[in-house]
């Protein structure tokens, strides 16, 4: 028996966990299932229809009936129908009523596709979700949430460009020290693009990075001039890897050289460049998080998340990125940098830290404070 949660689950799980488990079951994903109920416990509203088209063990269809009291309605679905029987078997272990869960067996892009006014959906698979989006986008409603989770961060972090390139229709960047919200900021891109081509407007309101996956949660609103605004948002990343300059521009802004060093820029894109999280949301998601029993970590990647999200910025900085490139042997402790500019930590790597001074600030406190008191500890 495995306790997750208010969940109990008969399931067995090998040494290594794999696509080839006869019942799919991750419990290092503990950290995306506590988010996606807390997300959905900040909607609000009453008798939400929440949908997992690919539910396997089912044990985020059961955390939100027996976690979530707004939900009123689950739908599960897994092609392979041993998991819908394990499925089964666990609704009755856990004294779940039956008749709240629609359970369906069959290909989860065709079940989305036929699927409608669905409050919160679910697309979680096993790698990437390219496959899942262009039906993803039609089961929910006006107004609903649509999460999306990605595992193949390496492509989208810059590992494997060409395959970036291929999936995403987007140049990654590994060679920044935040490539891994470039990673994130290119799949928004994508679930952005495929909701225009229908007037669907999906807008970003919470957005995290755990290990080896990425997981994104957009609100939907319908209608050409909502989507318009909603596009504008994706633009290009140009970055100096000499004095760590980075900005997020739209095409005709793009720049070649620094305007700080001169030194030949990189670039990525096209990507999002608008917000990461909605700070209203974030709030009560964060006012929140005592109802739901959450992990650890869980709690840990949602301190971060609730102070690093009210500085918009395009990418952060990492003591080690600073320590490297500005050639300083010895950093202050991190308190006192994260003070020195202003800085809040970001729950993409400990070592980082987000910041709304502009880059000429940035460079001038580094050049009077952390070069100056580096020479003079030189000397001493």
């Amino acid at each position: 028996m495995i306790r997750e949660g208010k969940v109990l689950l008969n399931i067995e799980i090998p040494e290594m966990v794999s696509s080839d488990m006869p019942v799919f079951y991750n419990p290092a994903m503990v950290v995306n299932r506590d988010i996606s109920l807390l997300i959905v416990n900040a909607m609000g509203g009453e008798n939400l229809v929440v949908c997992d088209p690919m539910g396997a063990s089912g044990v985020r269809v059961m955390r939100f009936l027996l976690e979530v009291p707004t939900v009123s309605k689950a739908i599960y679905n897994d092609i392979n129908q041993r998991a819908v029987e394990n499925f089964k078997e666990n609704l009755r272990l856990n004294q779940i009523d039956q008749s709240k869960v629609e359970i369906h067996s069959e290909d989860a892009s065709l079940l989305m596709r036929h699927l409608r006014n669905c409050d919160y959906v679910d697309v979680d698979p096993y790698g990437s979700p390219i496959p899942f989006l262009d039906s993803a986008i039609f089961p929910v409603k006006r107004g609903g949430i649509l999460s999306v989770t990605a595992t193949d961060t390496s492509v989208l972090s810059g590992t494997y460009p060409n395959t970036c390139i291929r999936r995403y229709a987007s140049k990654p960047l590994l060679e920044c020290e935040f490539y891994h919200e470039v990673g994130i900021r290119i799949l928004i891109k994508k679930v952005v693009e495929e909701g225009a081509k229908h007037d669907y407007a999906f807008r970003p309101i919470f957005s995290y990075s755990y290990k080896h996956h990425f997981k994104v949660f957009f609100m939907k609103e319908i209608g050409a001039k909502r989507t318009d605004q909603i596009v504008k948002n994706i633009g290009y990343l140009v970055y100096c890897d000499r004095c760590l300059y980075r900005e997020g521009l739209f095409l005709e802004n793009l720049k070649r050289t620094c305007p700080f060093c001169g030194n030949r820029l990189l670039t990525a894109g096209p990507l999002w460049i608008g917000e990461l999280w909605d700070r209203e949301f974030l709030q009560k998601v964060w006012s929140l998080r005592g109802s739901i029993e959450l992990s650890q970590e869980t709690v840990k990647i949602l301190k971060a998340i609730n102070e690093e999200g009210y500085i918009n910025s395009v990418g952060f900085y990492t003591l080690s990125a600073l320590a490297e490139v500005f050639k300083i042997p010895n950093l202050p402790p991190k308190g006192r940098i994260l003070e020195l500019f202003e800085g809040k930590q970001t729950h993409f790597t400990p070592q980082g830290f987000r910041t709304s001074i502009s880059h000429e600030e940035f460079l001038r406190r580094v050049q009077s404070v952390l070069l100056r008191n580096s020479r003079v500890n030189t000397q001493a």
